[in-house]
């Protein structure tokens, strides 16, 4: 079946036809029929054709001069006016044309132009969107770490920062499951994070048999002061919940936590070197006073006893003499392990200074005090102090004194137990007086 094309071109062709050989029968039609041709003009020019009309107008143009030549005078000038007609006619249809297409060339332009603005429109809205959700949530993140290094940093209980780092990731990550663990144990997820010294995240749990278990997870190892300090651990039932941003974020929460447990720990350090000698770990001078202190309103407010145990090791300075310092500090701290071993957790033992030690000793009334601190006595005197490989051996004398029988403030307790711990000096040591 021919085309739409060829069809019209046919027809078009037909009708040139009909009409050439009409006029060439009929050659007195001629000025009536020939405007008939002007009907393939328009045909050819309302089919959009570029060529056919050029090559109509050849045809009629020269069908039109053969009929004029062999016409009278009057129908060769009608025939003469209806080819110039038929010419105008073109050059009208041919202008109107080139005007449409100029018209239709610019709306394409434009038409380009606007598509290509939207485009660029889109994409700067798209971005403008990315990044206003980027910067939302850079600074959701930066408030809530703000909240968080506040929270976290409020309290000196590292069970308690614990619990608050559980706290603001559940919250963080609604529908997950967040704990905090000590050690990696058997957990293959944190033995994973512990080899690796970093933060692990698995997709897709149910793709590692090792794992043992669905959904997807986040491990984090914790650090305090350098050292390892735990793991935190996020679960979630649903494969790909989390991605390398909630990574980076539990990382961020985990290094404040772990700052918050470091501010701890350092506090504890200097808090146990100001409360407590160094060598013997023992209570300090210092605070030594400030328990005796407290204990005695303590005692005082409830109405029970308390009682102070003085102690002196025996020619100290000699001993340093004959075996070195070293055996002398060794001695000290084997002392305060001997002290610290008859001291209750009620209780507070203390390196008063140098050699001597104090002991402070709650609800105990004198009696039971000198019976304490005579047990004291006896096991420092059987004590051997091996230092070296070598025995060597000390006595020890003490001094007790209680509230309220001897005392009432904390410096009568003091020099009643010094005066007594004098007398037991003066009585040939190794003794108790009380």
């Amino acid at each position: 079946m021919p085309s739409y094309r060829t069809a019209t071109l046919i027809g078009s062709t037909f009708l040139f036809i009909a009409l050439s050989f009409l006029l060439s029968r009929e050659p007195t039609l001629g000025p009536g029929v020939f405007p008939l041709y002007g009907l393939i003009i328009f045909w050819s020019d309302f089919r959009r054709e570029s060529e056919m009309p050029v090559i109509f107008i050849f045809l009629v143009s020269t069908a039109g001069l053969l009929l004029a030549s062999q016409s009278a005078p009057g129908a060769r000038a009608a025939l003469s006016g209806e080819v110039f007609g038929i010419w105008l006619l073109t050059w009208a249809l041919s202008t109107a044309r080139a005007r449409a297409s100029k018209d239709q060339r610019d709306m394409a332009v434009e038409q380009l132009g606007l598509e290509t603005q939207i485009r660029d429109d889109e994409r700067d809205l798209a971005y403008y969107k990315s990044y206003s959700a980027s910067v939302g949530g850079e600074t959701r993140l930066r408030r809530d770490l703000a909240e968080s290094a506040k929270s976290l940093g409020s309290t000196m209980d590292a069970g308690e920062v614990q619990r608050r780092l559980i706290a603001i990731l559940t919250s963080r990550f609604p529908g997950s499951r967040v704990t905090v663990a000590a050690a990696a144990g058997d957990d293959p997820l944190l033995d994973l994070a512990l080899r690796r010294k970093g933060p692990v995240l698995v997709k897709d749990c149910s793709a590692d048999a090792r794992l043992r278990m669905k959904g997807s997870a986040v491990a984090v190892p914790m650090k305090v002061m350098g050292q390892p300090a735990g793991f935190l651990r996020l679960e979630s039932d649903a494969p790909g919940t989390f991605g390398p941003e909630d990574v980076r974020t539990a990382d961020l929460f985990a290094t404040m936590a772990a700052l918050g447990l470091e501010n701890i720990r350092v506090f504890e350090q200097v808090n146990e070197r100001a409360t407590h000698d160094p060598l013997t770990q023992l209570h300090s001078h210092k605070s030594f006073q400030s328990r005796l202190q407290e204990e005695l309103l303590r005692s005082g407010r409830s109405q029970t006893p308390l009682s102070l145990i003085f102690c002196d090791l025996d020619h100290f300075k000699s001993y340093n003499d004959r075996y070195g310092h070293q055996a002398g500090d060794h001695l000290l701290r084997t002392i305060a392990a001997i002290l610290a071993g008859f001291a209750r957790p009620v209780d507070c033992a203390a390196r008063y200074g140098g050699e001597e030690f104090a002991l402070i000793v709650p609800n105990f009334v004198r009696t039971e005090a000198v019976e304490l601190a005579n047990r004291i006595r006896q096991r420092v005197a059987s004590e051997p102090f091996v230092f070296q490989g070598q025995n060597t051996n000390i006595t020890m004398s003490l001094g007790v004194s209680s509230f309220p029988q001897d005392a009432t403030t904390a410096s009568q307790m003091l020099r009643v137990a010094d005066e007594r711990l004098y007398k037991a000096k003066e009585g040939g040591r190794n003794q108790v007086v009380g």
